[in-house]
């Protein structure tokens, strides 16, 4: 408190600098770096950015700047890759939900058709209330529920009898709605880079229309899938943090030989500086003689 820059007398870098120590010494890693390197990498990103606060604020800050630290690229990347593939987990039970048992009955699948063309309707009638707002209800996310719709309803007629309960038409339904599905997917996501749109569209009917082949309406191949979805997302939980570990622990041990290397270098370095001083130190002694010697020379040449 005696260097703080608020007080008479104080030192606005000393009280920076202590204050920077102190978060080093209150903080594990930044702690663990210092002791790897030597050096404080951090103390650049963390220097204060305005005013200086009181105590209660500084200690805050210094909470902030010790102790959390922004996200690593590895975790950002495992919890959008377990949220893609729980995702498509929900997608994939709810459209096994409808290809097993909505559109089996006629007293499920008429309600849900009818529910479907109200959902249409009443985002058609949302869309005139907020026409000038920054992200406008599109044209596809009116239709999107009136094409499930015709997919769910193309399901339902093109069951067969007990023996042979798949046909071309139930193909083209669960194809239609798994094209949807996927679509809907991208539209909710607002960081997805690709949009609903025709070719899109286009290329996921094919790719679907080769899965809806595969499954047949089958629920033990969408019990598969499901499985499948699920264990991607727990090899991605699992996965993710021990690859951390080891980069990690691979950075450390840079950072450990760069570190032996900066001591050995600041020995080198303390080492030369010694000698040179001790050679300027040795030297001042004929050099303050030659002085002399000249100005005496000096005034006798005046005296002559």
């Amino acid at each position: 408190l005696k260097l703080h820059p608020d007080r008479q007398g104080g030192d606005e870098e000393a009280f920076r600098t202590l204050q920077r120590a102190k978060n080093v010494l209150l903080s594990d890693k930044l702690r663990k770096q210092y002791d790897m390197l030597g050096l404080d990498l951090d103390e650049d990103d963390h220097q204060e950015d305005g005013d200086h606060h009181e105590d209660d604020d500084g200690a805050n800050g210094e909470k902030k700047n010790g102790a959390s630290t922004p996200d690593s690229v590895l975790s950002h990347m495992a919890s959008t890759t377990v949220a893609f593939f729980l995702q498509l987990a929900v997608r994939t039970a709810m459209l096994a939900t409808t290809s097993l048992l909505i559109t089996r009955y006629k007293y499920t699948t008429v309600p849900t058709i009818l529910f479907l063309f109200y959902t249409s309707f009443q985002i058609h009638k949302a869309r005139k209330t907020v026409e000038n707002a920054a992200a406008p209800i599109t044209l596809y996310e009116i239709m999107s529920p009136v094409l499930i719709s015709i997919g769910v309803f193309f399901m339902y007629i093109g069951r067969g009898d007990s023996e042979n309960p798949w046909t071309k038409t139930f193909w083209f339904g669960e194809t239609v709605t798994m094209t949807l599905f996927c679509l809907n997917s991208i539209s909710s996501s607002a960081s997805a880079a690709l949009k609903p749109s025709a070719p899109l569209g286009m290329g996921l009917f094919i790719l679907f229309s080769m899965v809806a082949l595969y499954i047949r309406g089958k629920g033990w191949r969408y019990a598969t899938f499901l499985a499948v979805e699920l264990a991607f997302a727990l090899i991605a939980v699992l996965v993710f943090p021990i690859m951390e570990m080891i980069l990690e622990e691979i950075i450390n041990e840079k950072l450990r030989k760069v570190g032996e290397r900066i001591r050995v270098y600041g020995k080198v370095m303390e080492s030369n500086y010694k000698t040179k001083l001790e050679e300027i130190q040795s030297a001042k002694p004929g050099i303050v003689t030659s002085v002399s010697s000249s100005r005496s020379q000096e005034n006798n040449v005046e005296l002559d």
